[in-house]
């Protein structure tokens, strides 16, 4: 089956969690196989955590490779909206303690509601956006889907951010994978713009772990996405037209012998 048919204007990124990994831990996904996968996989998500009280099992594996081939890495953490958001971000930065946090883009996954009002959702965010705001100066992304956002949140209340958006085709029966929802996701009301669009949650597993994958899209370029990490797109290696090595190779210095006194030729 040919998978990847649509959304190819738009980079590549997975979502992993545990469940992306078997019951016993010793079946995880290979990221070498991620690395060499085509489309190229630029960005990788991973759940870090939830409420105060749970780390996911296999976030340092999964950081831990992800840092190894080179990806964007964002790593997330759901927020339960009845818990104290000091509390829950405390337990998100303590799980993240020793990543150079200015290297990730961090995200709030916002999905459950646990009977609490719109406007204890909207304070339960809002105060988790400040934390993380002063502990990195910057506000994360958050994730959610459209309907939950109307239903639960006053976008009137909050800053302007960044969203990650969920929005897929129905499921196929399994084991059949289903293609991905055609970019854009269906925005919440009075949102104009997305960051991220989850495509896809039954998509082929990349890796060689389990049978499904989430798959995410890139509202943007390549570059525009290295340039939101702070990376700077690597330019190809100039090449000498003489003999096809890279140049150059040895740098010539202003003030060196070599410029000072020219080379004496040989008339023929």
């Amino acid at each position: 089956m040919k998978y990847f048919t649509t959304n190819q204007q738009y980079p590549l990124g997975i979502d992993l969690s545990v469940y992306n990994s078997s019951a016993d831990g010793r079946r995880r996904p290979n990221f070498d196989l991620i690395a060499a996968h085509q489309p190229s996989v630029e960005f990788i998500a991973m759940r870090a955590g939830q409420s105060w009280g749970y780390r996911d099992p296999a976030f340092s594996y999964y950081l831990a490779e992800a840092q190894r081939i080179g990806v964007c890495i964002l790593p997330y953490h759901v927020v339960f909206p009845g818990e104290s958001a000091r509390r829950q971000m405390d337990s998100f930065l303590r799980i993240l303690a020793g990543v150079d946090l200015a290297s990730v883009r961090l995200v709030l996954d916002l999905e459950l509601d646990h009977g609490q009002t719109r406007s204890k959702i909207t304070q339960t965010l809002n105060e988790c956006l400040r934390i993380l705001q002063a502990e990195t100066s910057r506000l994360p992304l958050v994730y959610s889907r459209a309907s939950w956002v109307n239903e639960h949140l006053s976008l009137r209340d909050l800053p302007e951010l960044d969203w990650w958006l969920a929005h897929y085709l129905p499921r196929r029966s399994y084991p059949a994978y289903t293609h991905e929802f055609p970019c854009p996701p269906r925005l919440p009301e009075g949102l104009s713009a997305w960051r991220i669009h989850q495509t896809a949650e039954r998509a082929p597993a990349i890796g060689g772990s389990g049978w499904y994958m989430d798959y995410d899209r890139w509202n943007g370029t390549r570059a525009e996405l290295l340039a939101y990490f702070g990376r700077a797109e690597k330019q190809p290696a100039e090449t000498c037209p003489l003999d096809g090595l890279a140049c150059p190779r040895r740098k010539i210095q202003p003030n060196s012998i070599t410029a000072e006194k020219p080379i004496a030729m040989e008339v023929i």
